[in-house]
């Protein structure tokens, strides 16, 4: 399985707590590096480049962070964090790792193709787990885990962990009978039906009216 490699150049940083905010109007952000063979150490890096970088790495990419332009450290990004209103960056972990020591994460699952139930109007997708377990080297995650749903050909077919064929030297360790995508009947929203109920109960109602008005009409005759 061949891996892309990602870089990011950082630099040690000497600001903490609030003044963080001043290197964020620089269009820096706060960052802490961790982990396997290096001390816990406060960073800065520039925003533009992470968010290049992690847009295409997510949490399942080694990333080479050079720090001071000095050798760098494989990571993977463990934890970002953002303004919860703008969503600008507001803080990351970087985690380094053994490279010969497993790991245990979650990769995402990514549904390709189309499937044949939904093209033909039989049925509608439902998606499961969104993520796997995989437990696997460092150099070896995955970055992904592409599943094709070309097979959903009719109603209630589904795919399970099971089903997944694996394209690299690492393990699936979440349970096989976890569902990932299935075909169900097409179900109207709720609110949709709850107004169908009340029309037809409208109508139902208007009928029975016009019924005992007609029958009082008859018995005056």
């Amino acid at each position: 399985m061949s891996h892309e490699t990602y870089a990011l150049a950082a630099a040690k940083r000497e600001v903490v707590g609030k003044k963080s905010r001043r290197l964020r109007r620089q269009g820096k952000i706060p960052a802490v590096l961790y982990g396997f063979g290096v001390d816990s150490t406060n960073l800065q890096l520039d925003a533009k480049e992470f968010e290049t970088v992690y847009r295409d790495a997510g949490r399942t990419a080694l990333v080479d962070v050079s720090v001071d332009e000095g050798r760098p450290v494989r990571v993977f990004v463990q934890d970002v964090q953002r303004h919860p209103i703008s969503l600008a960056l507001y803080h990351v972990d970087f985690h380094a790792v053994n490279l010969r020591q497993e790991i245990t994460t979650d990769v995402p699952i990514v549904l390709t193709g189309e499937a044949p139930a939904v093209h033909n109007n039989e049925g509608v997708l439902l998606r499961g787990l969104e993520t796997v377990s995989v437990t696997a080297l460092p150099t070896e995650l995955p970055h992904q885990i592409d599943v094709s749903i070309e097979s959903l050909e009719a109603l209630d077919d589904t795919i399970h962990v099971s089903d997944l064929s694996l394209s690299g030297d690492y393990q699936i360790v979440t349970e096989p009978t976890e569902m990932l995508a299935r075909i169900t009947a097409q179900q109207l929203e709720p609110e949709i039906e709850e107004e169908a109920e009340e029309l037809e109960e409208g109508a139902e109602a208007g009928v029975e009216g016009e019924t005992d008005a007609a029958a009082e009409g008859g018995d005056e005759n």
